[in-house]
């Protein structure tokens, strides 16, 4: 019997390292795939608001990918725009949900997929209570009001300015949003400033805006803030996203986000990838310190 014993041990030494070196090889992909999703938002809020904000539509997102999905703060403080473009542009969130310009982008260089939009569209008015500026030249060196880059309305309304000598002083209001601004040019920051074009219309009462004039409207309305999937999220997983948050019912756990931003709204609307085309070349003037320059087509041929 003691040859087999032998031969038993022998056979069992040989097995184990086979099997230990099998685990090991299996160990990190078991880890990645207990990873889970990352849904984000830009650091507007405190982390805690964000959390009550986000947070229900990342346990919604779980049950219509069947994947844990947990909403993740971008920055390391509100406001912290600059952690948020750089894990951004690094493909660190599954799911984002932002403005139209960095949609495009990640569209572009991610290859990130759309699927539902805000209802209504992004568009802004210049409005100013200086007499002697009645169109967008004679703000040329002047001090403007807007939200702090990378806001849309703000970036659009730079773009209008093709030669940088000739930009209006943007005054950036990072906190407070479009009350903040009109405070501030009441105050005498600045004579002009940038609106979006709802909030000037139906949130400044008559005697408001008796004391503005308006010297330009944006000519082309923009995509809403949208939700946007990486490309590794499968196409039935997608289709299902669309599905249910573009009906009322489905939609009850972005309740919150609509509050905040659109608050007559009850569900999304599918997003329409043609209507961000190019709107990520609003972030090129921002230059190489942000990242939000041209890069390679990761379309074109080598």
């Amino acid at each position: 019997m003691q040859p087999n014993e032998d031969k038993g041990i022998g056979m069992n030494t040989r097995i184990f390292p086979r099997m230990l070196l099998a685990c090991l090889l299996v160990a990190p992909s078991l880890a990645q795939a207990a990873q889970p999703l990352i849904l984000t938002a830009p650091p507007r809020e405190t982390p805690a608001a964000a959390e009550q904000l986000y947070g229900p539509l990342a346990a919604e997102l779980t049950k219509l990918v069947g994947q844990p999905v947990v909403y993740k703060y971008p920055g390391l403080y509100m406001g912290d725009w600059g952690t948020y473009s750089h894990r951004m542009q690094k493909g660190a969130f599954t799911f984002v949900f932002d403005g139209p310009q960095f949609v495009s982008w990640r569209m572009k260089y991610l290859h990130d997929v759309p699927l539902v939009s805000l209802p209504g569209h992004l568009a802004y008015v210049v409005a100013t209570s200086n007499p002697q500026i009645n169109a967008l030249k004679d703000l040329i060196g002047s001090r403007v009001c807007g939200l702090d880059s990378p806001n849309l309305l703000t970036l659009s309304f730079m773009s209008r300015y093709s030669d940088p000598l000739q930009q209006p002083i943007i005054v950036a209001i990072d906190s407070g949003g479009f009350p903040a601004i009109y405070r501030a040019q009441l105050a005498g920051k600045c004579s002009t400033a940038i609106y979006r074009d709802s909030y000037f219309k139906h949130h400044l009462s008559a005697v408001q805006r008796s004391k503005l004039r308006v010297i330009y409207t944006s000519a082309t309305p923009m995509p809403n803030q949208t939700l946007t999937a990486s490309p590794d999220i499968p196409a039935a997983a997608r289709a299902r996203i669309i599905a249910a948050l573009s009906n009322p019912e489905g939609a009850k756990p972005a309740a919150p986000i609509f509050h905040r931003f659109a608050r007559s709204a009850t569900h999304f609307i599918p997003a329409d990838p043609a209507a961000f085309q190019g709107l990520y070349e609003l972030l090129t003037p921002l230059g190489w310190v942000s990242g939000w320059v041209p890069k390679p087509d990761p379309n074109a041929s080598p």
